[in-house]
C-alpha cells in the first residue's frame, strides 16, 4: 500500500535524477565513508548488505565487487534504471524507504547500511524502523549524515545559514549525535556509536553511525 507522501517523494527524486545528479561515489567523501563501513563488515563477519537508498548503484557495487551480497533499494525509478545499465551483475529494487514493510524478508540481511539518506526524509524513523525490521538479531545498522555540532552549528549561524539551511534545499532534516542516538534507541538499536569524518574536530563534514540489532 502507498503511503500519502509517497507520490510527491516519488516526483521530486524522479526530478532529482532527471538533472544527471552525479552519482554518491562521485562525492570525494565517498571513498572514506566506505572505507570506514569495510571496517566494520570486516570486524562484524558480514555476508549480507542492503544499501537503503542506493541511487545510482555505486555502493552495492563496489560492495559486490569485494565479494559481499549486495543489494539496493531506491525510490526513483530512474536511478535504478541507471544503477542497472552501470551494475548489470547487481539486484536494485524500486521502493520509498518511508513506506513498510521493505520488499526484504524480514530477519534476513546481516547489514543495512544508509549513505546520505536520512536528512532528506520527512520520516526518517520510518528509515530505522525498516532496516530494524530487515536485520538479522545482531544485525548492524550503518547510517552516515551531515555532522551537526555545537562549533559547526556556530560557524554556519555566522556564516552560510541561509544556504546550509535553504527553505527548498534537498535537505529537510538535521542531526546532532544527541538526537540521532535518541532515535536510533527509541526504534530499536543499541550499542550506538559515532565516528565523525572529513575537514577536522568541531568542523567535521559528515557523522558515521553503527548500531546494533538486539
Amino acid at each position: 500500500m502507498s503511503s500519502p507522501q509517497e507520490a510527491p517523494l516519488k516526483r521530486y527524486y524522479e526530478q532529482y535524477w532527471s538533472r544527471d545528479a552525479p552519482p554518491p561515489c562521485d562525492d570525494p567523501l565517498f571513498p572514506t565513508r566506505l572505507r570506514l563501513l569495510r571496517e566494520r563488515l570486516s570486524a562484524a563477519g558480514a555476508r549480507t548488505v542492503l544499501d537503503a537508498g542506493s541511487g545510482a548503484g555505486g555502493l552495492v557495487a563496489e560492495l559486490s565487487s569485494l565479494g559481499f551480497a549486495a543489494s539496493g533499494l531506491e525510490v526513483s525509478e530512474r536511478a535504478v534504471r541507471h544503477a542497472r545499465e552501470r551494475h548489470p551483475g547487481c539486484s536494485f529494487l524500486v521502493h520509498d524507504l518511508e513506506t513498510l514493510p521493505w520488499p526484504v524478508e524480514p530477519g534476513s540481511v546481516d547489514v543495512v547500511c544508509s549513505f546520505e539518506v536520512i536528512e532528506h526524509l520527512l520520516r526518517p524513523r520510518s528509515l530505522l524502523e525498516g532496516a530494524h525490521a530487515a536485520l538479522k538479531p545482531g544485525g548492524r545498522l550503518a547510517l552516515t549524515t551531515p555532522y551537526h555540532g555545537l562549533l559547526k552549528n556556530l560557524a554556519l549561524v555566522l556564516s552560510a545559514f541561509d544556504r546550509h539551511f535553504a527553505v527548498e534545499g534537498d535537505h529537510i532534516r538535521f542531526f546532532s549525535d544527541r538526537s540521532l542516538r535518541a532515535l536510533l534507541e527509541e526504534t530499536g538499536f543499541r550499542d550506538v556509536s559515532f565516528q565523525h569524518f572529513g575537514r577536522g574536530p568541531g568542523l567535521w563534514a559528515g557523522t558515521f553511525a553503527w548500531a546494533r540489532r538486539p
